[in-house]
């Protein structure tokens, strides 16, 4: 009798062992489900208004890049041949989803060759607004946590990161695209409708 007791309480630790060893996955994926959602709506660093600049020199704010829309930025230099080929494609996709709001600024880490940069945008003709950071690798390429090219980094209104790719291999633009997409259906919540300016009739007639 008493082995009896005893085996079937062995029964019983093994299979609350087994039911936990089962959960075990599941728990685990959630975990790092969850770690990724954390990860991917972080807060963006603090980055100082000083470190862009356009081709005419003049300074360019960060936050006012993704106030009025969600945002791709792409980090490159020249002799970076990943960088170029991805450009091409990000050129199409701002061209494309520019009536969405959404846009792509590029961000040239070179700091010694900007006349060269200058000439290459040129002749490249991209759709997208390029940009100069005054401190190269070391400026928000180092605060998003890189310092390779090429990098993207998808940008919500809120001042929050959608994600974040280094490298560019041919056909991670198709993933791109797609991510593109989800990120400006989430944007959509942080749209707010300006309701239209009465007319100088109706102005008059008040």
């Amino acid at each position: 009798m008493a082995l009896l007791i005893k085996f079937s309480k062995l029964y019983y630790i093994a299979g609350a062992i087994m039911k936990y060893l089962y959960r075990l996955p599941l728990l685990l994926l959630l975990s790092v489900i969850f770690c990724n959602e954390v990860a991917k709506y972080s807060k963006l660093p603090e980055i100082s208004n000083s470190n862009l600049a356009n081709f005419k020199g003049e300074t360019v704010n960060f936050d006012d890049l993704y106030k009025d829309g969600p945002l791709l930025l792409s980090f490159w230099f020249l002799g970076c041949g990943p960088c170029v080929a991805e450009m091409k494609h990000l050129s199409k996709f701002n061209e494309k989803y520019k009536q969405t709001g959404f846009k792509v600024i590029s961000i040239s880490t070179d700091t010694k060759s900007k006349g060269k940069v200058k000439s290459f945008a040129k002749r490249k003709k991209y759709t997208f607004d390029m940009l100069f950071d005054k401190k190269g690798k070391d400026g928000i390429l180092k605060k998003l946590g890189s310092k390779s090219c090429p990098f993207t980094a998808l940008i919500n209104m809120d001042g929050t990161i959608y994600s974040k790719h280094l490298g560019y291999e041919r056909g991670d633009e198709v993933a791109l695209e797609k991510e593109i997409n989800e990120l400006i259906e989430y944007n959509k919540q942080f749209k707010v409708e300006k309701s239209p300016k009465p007319s100088e009739s109706e102005s008059e007639s008040e």
